[in-house]
């Protein structure tokens, strides 16, 4: 490979990292780290799960204990989450979404798609197919490498 070509993937690679938060395109009422717990909620838990233990949510959520205290206990405070005992061990607390945070994250989710979807129409049909493979095959190569853990080159 080039090596312009390795610096040209790099700065358009670093130019999408500005836009990160490209497809919120509306003021949601809590913080960036509320909200990636907020979601991890709505997308793991179903239904008749009763919650998670704010210890798994940190280990999973790769976050320290007084960190995912601090932000149950604010999204408590707001309405969006609620600590429940579990029913076969009273000891143990469990969190889950209330109404009010379901209702959020189909708002989040609605806007989520309206972004994704503009930008779709905007760079059309098959760029899309096209983007989707091609992030699907260094996908498939970071799992490979990640896999070998070796860290070398191919």
């Amino acid at each position: 490979m080039h090596q312009d070509l390795v610096f040209d993937l790099v700065e358009t690679l670093e130019g999408l990292r500005r836009y990160r938060r490209w497809f919120r395109d509306e003021s949601f009422p809590i913080r960036n780290n509320e909200m990636m717990l907020l979601m991890f909620l709505d997308r793991n838990l179903n239904d008749d799960c009763l919650g998670i233990r704010p210890s798994e949510l940190g280990e999973i959520l790769r976050l320290k204990r007084p960190t995912i205290t601090s932000l149950v206990n604010s999204l408590e405070n707001q309405g969006y989450v609620e600590r429940i005992s579990d029913d076969h061990d009273r000891r143990v607390v469990l969190v889950r979404l209330t109404n009010k945070g379901d209702n959020l994250m189909d708002q989040v989710q609605q806007s989520f798609i309206r972004q994704i979807r503009q930008t779709m129409e905007y760079i059309g049909e098959e760029d899309t197919r096209e983007l989707i493979r091609i992030i699907g095959k260094v996908r498939s190569f970071l799992e490979v490498k990640a896999q070998n853990n070796d860290g070398g080159s191919w």
